[in-house]
């Protein structure tokens, strides 16, 4: 198993539609997919599902799945070169570094999908709903943009709306229990990821908001 992840690192370092902290592409991804698209970003995207099946199904976008391990992000990467799927990347970063990889305003909608509830109050600061996970989402966020957000942690689901009462900069637009099983979301929303078809296999309702930023 370390000897197959070894090399999954090693090819995504090599792969042309992967990148890592070395990128230093704020304000020119356009120059990357050779178009001006809107630009979606999955982050803490694990394998990037959610990532891979909006690219295949909206070949006007882009998308760029953000994770802090590229073992995670290689069955994607690879998976997109083999079939041509070019309106996709990768990108190897930290989240609360986001703002120094994306020019302001130059990301037109973002999506948190099922990040790792950190359970104990003492990593309550790792929880990528934080206030400030947050700044730095607002910070590349096109205005009018929209943040999506997917768990099937009730807990962290609940701290999350707390912060975005607490933050004051925050419009809810659409708040679900059970996303599944609402006929108010979009089919786009549904797309299920990894994690998803696990948790739903175990009779875990997904909680799902999506948000934007005042101002």
């Amino acid at each position: 198993m370390a000897r197959t992840k070894t090399r999954n690192k090693t090819q995504y370092q090599h792969f042309p539609n992967c990148f890592d902290v070395e990128a230093r592409l704020a304000g020119r991804w356009s120059d990357h997919f050779g178009n001006d698209n809107p630009i979606t970003l999955e982050l803490g995207c694990g394998r990037a599902d959610l990532s891979y099946a909006m690219a295949k199904a909206h070949p006007e976008r882009n998308f760029i799945g953000i994770d802090v391990k590229p073992v995670r992000m290689w069955h994607s990467a690879k998976r997109a070169l083999e079939e041509g799927v070019q309106n996709i990347a990768f990108l190897h970063i930290h989240l609360l570094w986001l703002a120094e990889y994306f020019a302001e305003k130059e990301v037109a909608d973002l999506w948190i999908t099922f990040p790792d509830p950190f359970p104990k109050t003492r990593q309550e600061k790792h929880r990528m709903i934080t206030t400030a996970y947050l700044e730095q989402y607002r910070k590349v966020l096109a205005l009018g943009g929209s943040v999506q957000f997917k768990t099937d942690n009730l807990p962290l689901f609940h701290f999350a709306l707390e912060v975005f009462v607490r933050s004051g900069n925050v419009a809810l637009d659409t708040l679900s229990f059970d996303l599944h099983n609402d006929l108010r979301i979009s089919e786009e929303a549904k797309y299920l990821t990894q994690y998803e078809r696990m948790f739903m296999a175990d009779g875990l309702p997904i909680k799902y908001t999506k948000f934007g930023f005042l101002g």
